[in-house]
């Protein structure tokens, strides 16, 4: 059976301006990402490839993300968020009719690679566009393509590929291992907590 919605269907029109709530869900969602990365970076991970939903493939939703992740941590805060701001960072959100990319990269780590080059290349993968770059941030979007199978969520997954593929040939992700003796799993132990 053919599922297409209409291009007519209110959930394929283009999306307004985000509204407030939308922003402050977007920022919030941000912020526990942001958070959970800073743990993950204890590990050494530094360079990261992240999925979110609030943002709905909007550029203004995905930028508001990212924000929530940079913020600093409120330590006294009874709820921890943010904390990424140090962590060069892939944001993919999938959309009706387009996937939103937007990354960040330290100044720290410009050197290794920058922003703009690290979205050409992934965009240019995914048949998409670079619409904002500099050497530390970078926004683009791949637009659904239904006659080529091209939909915005798939292309999210591909798009972690395509980055982590990139980030492998600089030497800054992990490589994969079949070898068991080599997983690590870190615990509260590890991590001297």
């Amino acid at each position: 059976l053919n599922h297409r919605i209409p291009s007519s269907h209110p959930s394929r029109l283009p999306m307004s301006e985000p509204n407030e709530k939308q922003m402050k869900a977007a920022f919030k969602e941000g912020g526990k990402r942001g958070i959970e990365m800073e743990g993950a970076s204890l590990a050494g991970l530094v360079w990261m490839n992240v999925a979110v939903h609030e943002a709905a493939g909007d550029a203004a939703l995905l930028k508001e993300v990212i924000r929530g992740m940079n913020q600093e941590v409120d330590e006294n805060a009874e709820d921890r968020k943010g904390g990424a701001g140090d962590i060069a960072k892939l944001v993919l959100s999938a959309g009706d009719d387009k996937l939103a990319l937007r990354n960040h990269v330290p100044e720290k780590l410009v050197a290794t690679l920058t922003a703009k080059e690290w979205m050409e290349f992934v965009v240019e993968k995914l048949g998409g566009k670079v619409t904002e770059a500099s050497d530390s941030d970078a926004a683009g979007e791949v637009p659904l393509d239904e006659d080529k199978g091209r939909f915005p969520l798939k292309m999210r997954d591909e798009g972690i590929a395509v980055s982590i593929e990139l980030l492998r040939g600089k030497g800054v992700f992990p490589e994969d291992s079949d070898d068991d003796d080599e997983e690590y799993i870190y615990g509260d132990d590890d991590l001297g907590v």
